[in-house]
């Protein structure tokens, strides 16, 4: 062989390594720092997107609390290496908004004595119907 093609191959080596093999032992390494790093309190994200604050951290698992008073079990490697950026901050006790003479506006989602509708009346007769019901569906066979 010719030195010339024992060069080329150790060059070929050389920048596999430093262009493929290396780059990913930097980020295996930073990723269990992260890992490490981890404790009770901490924000973190789910590789699925879910944010939460990390309540209980175990040799497998970690228990997130997603919303004030709801938790979720999931193993450790479900947690993201992304940093979180929270939006927003949850809070329960915002301040009203006020509309015109310091009459505070309705909230989405929040019922008013106006908003509930009386039921419909049930028919007077106990005659059964023609049509199918809920406790016995057509059966029809092809």
């Amino acid at each position: 062989m010719d030195w010339s093609t024992i060069a080329m191959i150790a060059l070929m080596g050389g920048a596999v390594y430093f262009l493929m093999i290396r780059p990913q032992q930097k980020r295996a390494k930073e990723t269990a720092n992260l890992m490490s790093s981890l404790e009770p309190g901490s924000r973190v994200m789910t590789i699925s997107g879910i944010v939460g604050t990390i309540k209980y951290l175990g040799d497998k698992q970690a228990i997130l609390e997603v919303s004030p008073g709801v938790e979720i079990t999931m193993d450790k490697r479900a947690l993201s290496t992304q940093p979180v950026v929270d939006e927003f901050e949850y809070a329960d006790d915002a301040e009203p908004q006020l509309i015109g003479d310091d009459t505070p506006a309705p909230v989405v989602g929040e019922i008013t004595a106006t908003d509930v509708v009386e039921p419909a009346e049930a028919p007077a007769s106990d005659e059964a119907t023609d049509g199918p019901t809920w406790d016995a569906p057509p059966t029809s066979k092809n």
